[in-house]
């Protein structure tokens, strides 16, 4: 009789049934006689295998259990306590938080809107939460306005009002002190001086006394409020402007309010006031962009548009007003000659 092999499908011939070699592959073959009576269970047959179950459609995503919630405390680093607020570490072996949160790689689109650090100082801390919250602001700007809310612009303002108020205390003090040495080394200098140009150094002085610099610090967070909604109003009309304005006002003044706390580095002595304008530009560009998801095309666009209007208005009016300064000067040297002679 002929056969075929099960694995090489090469055939033979041979003249019995049973375990078999096959010449072609060498693998060893069971040729069953089919004139042999069926086992039964009496001839210690194995019982016939089960029938497999029948396959199981994939379940839909709505068939799926929630995912379980963040823990209360929040995700910390690994062998430290969990946050008091929660919500802004990285889960244990990295990754990012289902609920949100600051730490690990950020997500691929804008994800759930999570509360800032300084929203959660009750339970977060005063302090820890505030510096907390300004180096989101001033290093990680993109994933901050990002993901944070809205609808918590109370808070936002908050945080820039005391910024720029510690920065402007510190500022005003070391100004007042550095006006005072000036003005002791001036003395001297003002005693030989025509009598009109000592009234105006002495009233530059007055200028640099401590009243002056007081008011300085009172005003300061009247001031940073007005110029926080007024900032925002503009900026606002101006994205609307560059269709750039995919998320209501809350969210330009958002913004403004927590890009306004790089007016701490008011402290800085000297330049502090340069990095702080610089440093906050580019951190409002960047924030604008992300939290009204725009880009910081139109961003840019919005936040340097007043900046250009104020330079060209500013050289229009020193081009006006230099031929009567210059002949004011003239004048003023004139007649401290007549009065010298």
């Amino acid at each position: 009789m002929i056969a075929r092999c099960a694995r090489c499908q090469g055939t033979f011939t041979t003249d019995r049934f049973g375990r078999q070699t096959c010449p072609h592959c060498g693998s060893e073959l069971l040729l069953s006689d089919p004139n042999a009576p069926a086992a039964g269970p009496e001839q210690g047959a194995a019982p016939p295998a089960p029938a497999p179950a029948p396959a199981q459609p994939p379940a839909s995503a709505g068939d799926l259990p929630p995912p379980p919630p963040p823990p209360a405390g929040g995700y910390g680093p690994p062998g430290a306590g969990a946050p008091a607020g929660g919500g802004w570490g990285p889960p244990p072996g990295g990754g990012w938080p289902p609920g949100g949160g600051w730490g690990g790689p950020p997500p691929p689109g804008p994800g759930p809107d999570v509360p800032s650090p300084f929203a959660e100082r009750s339970t977060r801390g005063f302090f820890a939460s505030f510096f907390e919250t300004w180096k989101l602001v001033a290093t990680r700007p993109q994933e901050f306005f990002r993901r944070v809310r809205i609808d918590q612009t109370g808070t936002a303002i908050l945080f820039g009002v005391l910024a720029t108020f510690a920065g402007t205390v510190v500022a005003a003090l070391y100004n007042l002190l550095s006006g005072q040495q000036a003005m002791l080394a001036m003395q001297r200098i003002m005693e030989k001086m025509p009598e009109d140009e000592a009234r105006f150094m002495r009233a530059y002085g007055e200028l640099m006394s401590g009243g002056a610099a007081l008011a300085q610090i009172v005003i300061s967070p009247i001031l940073t409020v007005v110029f926080i909604y007024v900032g925002a109003a503009i900026l606002h009309l101006l994205l609307m402007l560059f269709r750039g304005t995919k998320r209501p006002f809350d969210a330009t003044l958002t913004a403004v309010a927590y890009a306004n706390g790089l007016n701490l580095l008011l402290v800085v002595p000297g330049c502090g006031g340069l990095i702080a304008l610089v440093w906050g530009v580019v951190v409002l560009v960047i924030g604008l962009g992300e939290i009204q998801r725009c880009g910081s095309g139109k961003a840019a666009a919005a936040v340097l548009a007043p900046v250009a209007l104020v330079c060209v208005c500013c050289c229009a009016a020193m081009g006006l007003g230099a031929p009567a300064f210059l002949k004011a000067i003239g004048e003023a040297a004139k007649q401290g000659k007549t009065v010298n002679l």
